[in-house]
């Protein structure tokens, strides 16, 4: 792991909560405009009773939250079939974002070269706080719309974290954190590409 010296430049990360009827859980999401997050299908699938969305760097319940207007999963996202193929859904707010939040654009090249931060709100020592992790790239799996990196420090909130690139000195918003992997091929995370959707994210 490692942490950037400038946090301000990735606090497009947010935590997201959701409340089930089994409990209430976290996972994070990123802000791709001043009134949208994108986040993991998963952690919005099946029945939801509410979604909070924090923009604390420290997960504290009792802070206020943004407003959420409404919430969509992709309609290829199919939990019974794949953990991470289409595993994307986004937020809409009913309030705008203060201006200190940095939004990046997503990357639609086809060539990932740069440096790859992954955060998210993820449990370490039982806290809830913004966590910059920096994997490697292993492979592309251009089939799934996966990107698929080198990376051992995945936990339960990560869910739906960004994964920036930093390219020629600008940063984009390359995929979201799916799910991870232990195996014989070794700790690594799946991670779905946002240029695929870009259609769907855009659409009202």
């Amino acid at each position: 792991m490692a942490y950037p010296e400038d946090w301000t430049k990735f606090n497009s990360s947010v935590l997201i909560e959701v409340t089930r009827p089994d409990g209430v859980f976290t996972s994070t999401g990123v802000a791709i405009s001043v009134d949208t997050i994108i986040t993991a299908a998963h952690s919005l699938d099946g029945d939801v009773i509410k979604v909070r969305v924090f923009l604390n760097e420290s997960y504290n319940p009792n802070l206020p939250s943004l407003a959420v207007k409404d919430y969509t999963v992709h309609p290829d996202y199919n939990p019974e079939k794949s953990r991470f193929i289409a595993d994307i859904a986004k937020i809409h707010l009913k309030q705008k974002l203060p201006s200190s939040i940095v939004l990046y654009p997503i990357f639609t090249e086809t060539w990932i070269i740069g440096h790859l931060y992954r955060l998210g709100f993820g449990a370490r020592n039982k806290k809830n706080n913004r966590t910059v992790i920096t994997p490697t790239f292993k492979q592309m799996d251009y089939q799934e719309q996966v990107v698929e990196l080198n990376d051992k420090y995945s936990r339960s909130g990560d869910s739906g974290g960004p994964v920036y690139l930093e390219k020629d000195g600008l940063y984009y918003i390359l995929a979201i954190h799916s799910t991870f992997s232990h195996g014989p091929q070794g700790e690594f995370s799946y991670n779905p590409l946002l240029a695929p959707y870009l259609s769907w994210i855009y659409l009202n």
